[in-house]
Order: C-alpha cells, then sequence, then structure tokens
C-alpha cells in the first residue's frame, strides 16, 4: 500500500488491518506525533510491555533492531517496534544497508513504525537513506507525509480546540491568533487553552488574543519592518525597545528583518516577471512558511523596487557589520531602522 491518508490510517486502525512498516513525517510535527501515538495503541495496546514494544530512537543498535524485528509476540497478536528520529546522518554506508536490509525484511506478526517528528536528515548520505526506507515503506508498506496545513484547516484545529475547552472563536480570532503566534499546532493548542482559561465569556475575542497571546519573535519582527516600511518611526522603535526588554538577540533580529525584505523583494520581483506566489514558494523551499510570501508582498506594496533594493543594501552593511566589528549592536541596529525609514518616505 503506497502513500495513505489520515482517514485511510484511520481506517486500518479500526478494522486492525496494519502494513508491515510504516514512516509517518513531514512538517505537521504535532500530527506526526500524534498519529505515531494513536498507532502505537492500537498495534501494542494502551499499556504496552517490554515483551512486544520496542523503541529505537537516535543512534540505534541495528543489531538490537534486528533481533527486535524477529520476536515472536507474547499474549498479544503484534509485535511493535518503534523508530522514533533515528540519526539518518550518523549511519556507516553499511549501517544505511542494513538497515534497509532490516526493513526490507517482513514478519507476518511484526509492524515496524518509523516515526520522523524533528530530525529531518541533512547530509546527502542521510537524506539518500530516508528517501529509500520511504521508497521501500511505499512499495510493502504505508506512508504518512504530513504537509503544511492550509489556513482555513489551522483555523479549523483552533475552533475545535476551544470547543473543547467550553469555548467558541471566529474565523476572523483564529486567523489572527495564528499571525501573532505562529503556526506551530503545539504551540496554538496551548494558546487556545490558555485564552479559553481567561476569557470572560464564552467566545475567545480579539480582544482576549490581543492581551492574552504570546507573540513569537518573528511575528514581532514583522510588525517592526511593517512599520518601517509604512514610515511609522514611533512605532518601530518602540517594537525594536519591546524587542530588547525580552532580551531577543540581535543577530536574530536582524536575520529576521532580512528575510523580511528577501520576502517582499522576491515577490516583487516575481510579480514583474510574471511568476506566480506557488512557484516562488517551491523555488524557494518555503514549504511551510509560504504564508509569509503572502504578507510580504501585501506589506511592500507601499515600497518602489528601487527602495526595496537601497533597503536590502543596507540591511546587508548592517548584517556585515554586527558579525565583523565590535560595534554596539542596538546602536547599529538603531542606526539601520533609522536608515530604512528614510527609503521608505523617499520610496
Amino acid at each position: 500500500m503506497p502513500k495513505i491518508t489520515y482517514k485511510e490510517l484511520k481506517t486500518q486502525i479500526r478494522e486492525r488491518r496494519f502494513s508491515p512498516l510504516y514512516v509517518l513525517y513531514g512538517d505537521e510535527q504535532m500530527m506526526v506525533k500524534h498519529y505515531t501515538a494513536k498507532l502505537v495503541e492500537a498495534v501494542a495496546g494502551k499499556q504496552p510491555n517490554d515483551f512486544n514494544y520496542h523503541v529505537f530512537s537516535g543512534d540505534i543498535d541495528l543489531e538490537r533492531l534486528d533481533a527486535a524485528t524477529q520476536l515472536v509476540p507474547f499474549m498479544s497478536e503484534y509485535n511493535c517496534v518503534l523508530l522514533d528520529d533515528i540519526f539518518f546522518d550518523r549511519l556507516t554506508d553499511s549501517g544505511c544497508a542494513m538497515l534497509l536490509e532490516i526493513l526490507k525484511r517482513q514478519v507476518d506478526t511484526t509492524v515496524v513504525i518509523l516515526s520522523m517528528p524533528s530530525n529531518v536528515p541533512s547530509s546527502k548520505k542521510g537524506e539518500a537513506t530516508f528517501k529509500s526506507v520511504v521508497k521501500l515503506a511505499d512499495k510493502n508498506g504505508s506512508v504518512l507525509c504530513f504537509e503544511a496545513l492550509s489556513d482555513m484547516e489551522v483555523e479549523q484545529y483552533i475552533a475545535k480546540w476551544a470547543n473543547e475547552n467550553g469555548r467558541r472563536i471566529s474565523r476572523s480570532s483564529a486567523d489572527r491568533l495564528i499571525t501573532l503566534c505562529g503556526r506551530d499546532l503545539t504551540r496554538l493548542k496551548n494558546e487556545v487553552a490558555k485564552l479559553s482559561a481567561y476569557a470572560k465569556g464564552e467566545e475567545i475575542t480579539l480582544e482576549d488574543i490581543e492581551r492574552l497571546a504570546t507573540v513569537n519573535v518573528e511575528q514581532r519582527v514583522f510588525d517592526l519592518a511593517d512599520a518601517v516600511i509604512s514610515g511609522q518611526g514611533d512605532k518601530a522603535f518602540n517594537v525594536l525597545d519591546r524587542l530588547f526588554a525580552l532580551r531577543e538577540e540581535p543577530m536574530i533580529l536582524m536575520y529576521l528583518m532580512c528575510s523580511s525584505y528577501i520576502d517582499a523583494y522576491r515577490m516583487r520581483a516575481a510579480g514583474e516577471s510574471g511568476v506566480t506566489q506557488k512557484q516562488v514558494a517551491s523555488d524557494f523551499s518555503y514549504k511551510n512558511r509560504a504564508f509569509a510570501l503572502n504578507r510580504a508582498a501585501k506589506a511592500s506594496v507601499r515600497l518602489s523596487t528601487d527602495a526595496l533594493r537601497k533597503s536590502l543594501a543596507v540591511l546587508l552593511e548592517a548584517d556585515t557589520a554586527l558579525k565583523t566589528t565590535s560595534a554596539d549592536e542596538r546602536i547599529t541596529l538603531e542606526q539601520t531602522i533609522a536608515r530604512l525609514l528614510l527609503i521608505a518616505r523617499e520610496g
């Protein structure tokens, strides 16, 4: 069975019709963890015992893994082997070959689950081995890839969590929560629980969100960039003061400022060349950050293309100064903001 959907996995679990090998991975880490737990519980039971449930993570012992996959289940229908966030990048060539041989061999009573909620192979060899495992599972097992959810799907999860906490939330309020806190589902679920506990009425309002939501650094820096582009000097320096009060690293602030302007310039160049936002997201591997392009395009409409180029030159100069000189980091950032404001007013 090849790549499957959430619904197909639920059907397999309900009918207890398991594949010998599962691979779960993708951008939505919370979904990977959630469905891994559901699958493990279905195969090994709510309280799995050491005889029938074996967990390997990080740097795995392939000899032990080999033995674990061949064990006969004791007082259970299945033997469950979970490979959780294993380090593909650290496997030797012989280790990669042995892992593939182990996974290729199928034992009727053993279900192997490879779950990759956070560790993504970065080396060429690690990526190649992981792709080989996915290809193997695509042929002889089941693959579930959790792609980044759309805005509407994230909003539906927020509404569901609010309902579970005895509250309601409008679509506009859910959208604002995403804007302020980001798209990480684990974080959003915690934010909804907090807002539900403190909301005065039956509904989580925009006022509740503005007052209580924990704003992520990226959003604060975007607010900073947006204030600069629109020429709002007072707001820009107020946001910068707040970021320093929160002890955010200047280099991280500079990186995020540069990213905001790069996103804006890419969208401007794409618009002038007739290239779609979807193509830009694909060409530059935005994946679950594709929403940033739409946000950047809207914010930068006030600036000319020439002004965007000048702004990028100023940011490059400031970034270089922070990395190569002993200049005061705060003064460097403040001077950069002032120069960007001048460009915005001229452009």
